[in-house]
């Protein structure tokens, strides 16, 4: 009997077709398999010129195999046609923190901040998908820097209630930025006294010291963020992909209480839990398992992890920093601790750190996580001034038990910065907009107002970065090919680079870059990232920010082989 089907794009789900299929074989391989039928009309219907995999929709099944397609075909059944991108949405069989009582919030607001920044359909389709797929979610924002994950979307805040998503902020937990200030003046660094400077940045590679020692700097009081050996060895590094360290100069900075001036020379640094946090995330979670109802001792188990994480990633951060600055400011006997040398060997080691810490503190101008999963009060109030009495912040922060549960939220977020700072729940200052090693790193302060529901509008979260613009396959691949292969030119400033302009829109030359894998290069080159300035336009537009400066670029480290 004929069979009535309706195929979707998976890629954007709004394009839709209904099928009247004809009896045909069940076997995929067959050339007159219902298969062939479904990507023929796929191609003629949706407009898929390469259709090449078949999901089924809400459960996320890939139908390959005769066996699945027997079971798969039936009247009114959804499925989706991908070109060779992965199944958009939750495999909805697998909710999992309990049972299949976690049912899908079909209300659930969703909220693009983007206008000016292009994002493509396929992002905003995951953010759409998700939002109405996994269970208790009530609000997702995708930021200005919105672009594809494998499954879930970067870039994008979702608000929850009663459940905790952990691939929604992926296995990078903790992963954020931190801005440090250097004594170095921009004489030191602008032009080619930045290739002089980047020769210094020596030795900041493999593992840092012996295990003991690095138990000794993750532990903070009482507390101890000691994630093993394993992962201990990670410590201090800065890892692959668009993580980073870049040397800045301050060129505007129109806010007094951010602490930074015209000139001054800062350290971006951008890390994260290294390989730790994604051991974290297969021991929690699977294709099987992805939700976790919040009262359920594995997700209580899971937010410890996830906690421990989170502290492990802002301690990476601070010695990553520790090891620039022991080759920024050889002068500094505090910083001699970021050597893997003896000659800081102390019978006190405990206080060599606790020393160097309070050194750190005292050059550090924000820290944030990005990449992470908060219990906060939920909606957002109007939150504290910055001058708000320790009583003040004391009722602003005061905390519920979880049997009280309706006035908070989980907001997870991937790629996306946090407008306050969690200890204190006090409004930040100033937070970095990085935008690629060849563009500024701008300088954003969140706005708070009624307009925005004090933070709901934008889920309490700004844009971590400019965004990609291309896939790292695509960028691979079309930026070495316009390059013919030659990366030479991508490995240093060009003229544009010291131009000299207000706001520094048309600063694109580039800077000195270390990067000794090839792949990076390309994976990583400055066009395969969006427009910065358009992704702090939309920010400002929808009123959640406002940009009080901007930093120019002069080192920008990935990795350097470890014989060099």
């Amino acid at each position: 009997m004929p069979i009535r089907i309706t195929i979707s794009n998976n890629a954007k789900q709004s394009q839709k077709a209904v099928l009247i299929l004809p009896l045909a074989s069940l076997d995929p391989a067959a050339p007159d398999s219902y298969r062939a039928l479904v990507l023929k009309a796929a191609q003629n219907k949706l407009q898929i010129r390469k259709a090449s995999r078949i999901f089924v929709g809400g459960t996320g099944q890939e139908l390959c195999t005769e066996d699945e397609w027997k079971s798969a075909l039936r009247d009114d059944v959804t499925l989706l046609i991908s070109k060779g991108e992965e199944y958009v949405g939750l495999r909805k069989e697998v909710a999992q923190g309990g049972s299949d009582d976690g049912i899908p919030n079909l209300d659930c607001t969703v909220n693009i901040l983007a206008h000016a920044a292009s994002v493509d359909s396929l992002s905003v389709t995951q953010v759409e998908t998700t939002a109405r797929t996994l269970p208790g979610l009530i609000h997702a924002v995708g930021q200005p820097d919105l672009h594809p994950g494998t499954k879930f979307p970067i870039g994008a805040v979702f608000v929850s209630k009663g459940w905790i998503h952990p691939p929604l902020i992926g296995g990078d937990i903790g992963c954020g930025m931190a801005w440090y200030k250097t004594k170095l003046n921009r004489n030191q660094v602008d032009g080619d006294k930045g290739r002089k400077v980047a020769e210094k940045l020596r030795g900041l590679e493999g593992a840092w010291r012996s295990q003991q020692e690095r138990e000794v700097w993750l532990a903070d009081g009482k507390e101890e963020y000691s994630a093993g050996p394993e992962w201990d060895a990670a410590l201090g590094t800065i890892g692959a992909g668009n993580h980073f360290a870049e040397i800045q100069v301050v060129e505007d900075a129109v806010a007094a209480e951010t602490g930074l001036c015209p000139n001054d020379v800062v350290l971006l640094v951008h890390s994260g839990s290294r390989g730790y946090g994604g051991n974290v995330l297969k021991q929690y979670v699977s294709d099987t398992s992805p939700s976790l109802r919040e009262d359920a001792v594995k997700a209580k188990d899971y937010m410890k992890e996830h906690d421990r994480a989170c502290n492990w990633a802002k301690a990476n951060r601070d010695l990553i920093a520790l090891r620039f600055l022991s080759c920024l400011e050889p002068g500094e006997e505090t910083w001699g601790l970021g050597r893997n040398t003896d000659e800081q060997n102390s019978t006190d080691f405990d206080k060599l750190v606790a020393r160097t810490k309070a050194k750190l503190r005292e050059r550090k101008v924000v820290d944030i996580w990005h990449n992470n999963v908060e219990r906060i009060r939920w909606p957002p109030r109007p939150p504290p001034a910055i001058e708000s009495s320790p009583e003040e912040i004391a009722d602003r922060t005061e905390s519920l038990s979880l049997d009280e549960g309706a006035a908070y939220a989980y907001v997870h977020r991937k790629g996306a910065a946090p407008t306050y700072d969690p200890q204190t729940n006090k409004p930040l200052t100033i937070l970095p907009l990085p935008g690629s090693r060849g563009t500024p790193t701008i300088m954003l302060r969140p706005v708070f107002s009624q307009a925005t529901q004090y933070g709901y509008k934008n889920a309490l979260s700004l844009a971590h970065g400019a965004g990609r613009a291309m896939s790292r396959t695509k960028a691979l691949t079309s930026i070495n090919q316009k390059y013919a292969g030659d990366s030479a030119s991508l490995l240093q400033p060009n003229a544009s680079s010291q131009a000299h302009v207000k706001d520094g829109k048309n600063v694109r030359g580039g800077t000195w870059v270390i990067c000794d894998e090839k792949d990076l290069v390309w994976e990583e080159a400055p066009e395969a990232y969006k427009d910065v300035y358009a992704v702090a336009e939309d920010l400002v537009r929808e009123g959640v920010a406002e940009v009080i400066g901007w930093c120019r670029p002069r080192v920008s480290y990935k990795v350097r082989n470890g014989g060099r």
